[in-house]
């Protein structure tokens, strides 16, 4: 069966790029607004189709999506590829609100096909592990985790005018809350659901966005760990990590050192620290392997169209705290009619 990539992006080309490593060759390339008619990844010429539409009712051999252009996009594509009965892979995040969502809530239900999406840092090393030392209580009763992103808007693709880009422009989809969502999906994976919110933005006069750039937050969650976030388009050099203090132990993840450190909580017992030099690709590659597995084995991916949802109702409640200067209720996907 086929594959069609949807979007020419960064994004884009490199899943059709993991697709081919992993043996995937029968892949084609949708770009409505891109009139290339072909394009070169890894020593391959991919043919390129301009009518999405068009493709689904003539190409019976599609049997899977990848969406991968703008965000404002993404809730069309994915209604038109489920109503086709594909597969999707769909690129974070899953909409621009919650409001797009709500709209595909019973079309999504309605249909048996896999969906998976990209929030590919659940396939971290270091995180697969802290999730266990989390579930298994080696860090005992959670005291204290503080969550920390930052790049600046311009280092993400150096080559373009960052203000042009997706991430500065509000109607395709652009913030640093949508644009590092990762942050809130991976937290939502170790310690959620989440219960509510409370955050605060301050903004620079420097970037000249219509976006949010810069914004902290508390989360509660239903277990009662506070969480503190903070995630902006302004740091250099960038940075990301995740400091958790438990009873038992701390942890200290710095994801671009590649480094995790545990430190009991008894200061006569020695810290132990682990270093994984793992290339950016491979979190992706990793990602898209499994999604491709959980269709071949009938079974969930690990990051599911619900798991986007509620990522995606974090940044949701987050955005009307900001507006409100209210602590806002975390909508569940269950709530959504």
């Amino acid at each position: 069966m086929t594959i069609a990539v949807v979007g020419t992006g960064s994004i884009g080309r490199r899943h059709l790029a993991n697709l081919l490593s992993l043996n995937r060759s029968d892949v084609i390339v949708v770009s409505e607004h891109h009139k290339i008619t072909s394009l070169t990844v890894n020593g391959m010429q991919i043919p390129i189709f301009h009518d999405f539409d068009a493709l689904l009712k003539t190409e019976k051999k599609i049997d899977t999506v990848f969406i991968c252009n703008p965000t404002s996009m993404h809730a069309d594509y994915l209604a038109k590829s489920l109503t086709a009965g594909k597969n999707v892979y769909l690129e974070k995040p899953v909409a621009i609100n919650l409001a797009q969502v709500t709209e595909l809530r019973d079309l999504v239900l309605s249909h048996s096909a896999t969906i998976a999406v990209g929030h590919q840092f659940r396939f971290h090393p270091h995180l697969i592990a802290l999730k266990d030392k989390i579930e298994s209580g080696a860090l005992g009763q959670i005291q204290s985790v503080q969550a920390l992103q930052g790049e600046h808007i311009a280092d993400y693709h150096p080559e373009e005018d960052y203000r042009q880009s997706y991430a500065a422009r509000s109607e395709l989809g652009g913030g640093v809350l949508l644009t590092q969502i990762h942050q809130m999906d991976y937290l939502n994976w170790l310690f959620g659901p989440f219960e509510d919110v409370i955050a605060t933005n301050q903004e620079s006069s420097s970037l000249g966005l219509d976006v949010e750039e810069n914004v902290s937050y508390l989360m509660r969650s239903q277990r009662g760990v506070v969480v503190y976030g903070h995630v902006d388009f302004l740091r250099r050099p960038k940075h990301l990590s995740l400091t958790i203090a438990g009873t038992e132990g701390a942890v200290e993840w710095r994801y671009y050192e590649g480094s995790m450190r545990w430190t009991p909580a008894d200061p006569r017992e020695k810290s132990d620290i682990s270093y994984i030099p793992l290339e950016r690709n491979q979190l992706f590659h990793n990602a898209v392997g499994d999604f491709l597995e959980s269709i071949n084995k009938q079974r969930s991916p690990r990051s599911t169209f619900i798991d986007g949802v509620n990522s995606l109702a974090i940044v949701d409640a987050i955005k009307t705290s900001v507006a409100t200067g209210n602590n806002t209720r975390v909508k569940k996907f269950d709530e959504l009619s």
